[in-house]
C-alpha cells in the first residue's frame, strides 16, 4: 500500500518538475522580464515610436519592458498604448548600460539615451519611470565615460552609436 502512494506522488511530482524545467529553460533562452518602466508624461517620445494620425503625445502611454540579460545582451520591448491601454505599436531593440541610471538603446537602427527615475504616480505610490535625454552635453559625457565598456559589449557598434546620437 505504501509503495502505491509513493509511486503516485512521484508521478505527480514528475509533471510539476517538467513544467518548472520548461519555464526555466524558456527564460534562459529568451530572458524574463526584469523591469517595466513607464515614460514620464513630460518626456518626448523616443525616435522609434510613431504617433498614429489624430493622436497627440498627451493621448498615449509608453511602457518599456527590459529583459533579464542573456548571452545576447539586454533585449527591450517598447509598447505604445492609447489611454484605454490598447496596444498601438510594439518595437524591440537592445539596451546598453551607461551608468545604471542611463542607457543607450537602439531600436530599428535608431539610437536614444534614456534615463531612469522614480516619483509618485497619481495614487501617491513611488513608481519607476524613464525619460528621453535631450541634453547633448550629457549624452557626450555618458558616451565618453563609457567608451571602453561599450566597445567591449557584445552587439554594440560603438562608432555607429556615436554617430546616431
Amino acid at each position: 500500500m505504501m509503495t502505491n502512494v509513493n509511486a503516485a506522488t512521484f508521478q505527480r511530482a514528475k509533471k510539476y518538475l517538467f513544467v518548472i524545467a520548461l519555464f526555466a529553460g524558456s527564460c534562459a533562452i529568451s530572458g524574463c522580464i526584469q523591469s517595466i518602466w513607464e515614460l514620464t508624461s513630460d518626456s518626448r517620445l523616443p525616435k522609434w515610436i510613431t504617433l498614429p494620425p489624430g493622436l497627440t503625445r498627451a493621448d498615449v502611454l509608453v511602457q518599456e519592458e527590459a529583459m533579464e540579460p542573456t548571452l545576447r545582451g539586454v533585449d527591450i520591448k517598447v509598447i505604445l498604448y492609447d489611454k484605454k491601454w490598447r496596444k498601438l505599436e510594439v518595437v524591440r531593440g537592445k539596451s546598453f548600460d551607461l551608468s545604471g541610471r542611463y542607457f543607450a538603446e537602439v531600436v530599428n537602427d535608431k539610437a536614444e539615451v534614456l534615463g531612469l527615475t522614480h516619483h509618485p504616480n497619481e495614487h501617491g505610490v513611488d513608481w519607476p519611470y524613464f525619460f528621453v535625454v535631450d541634453d547633448p552635453a550629457l549624452k557626450r559625457k555618458l558616451l565618453d565615460e563609457n567608451e571602453w565598456k561599450l566597445q567591449q559589449d557584445y552587439g554594440m557598434d560603438y562608432p555607429a552609436l556615436r554617430q546616431k546620437l
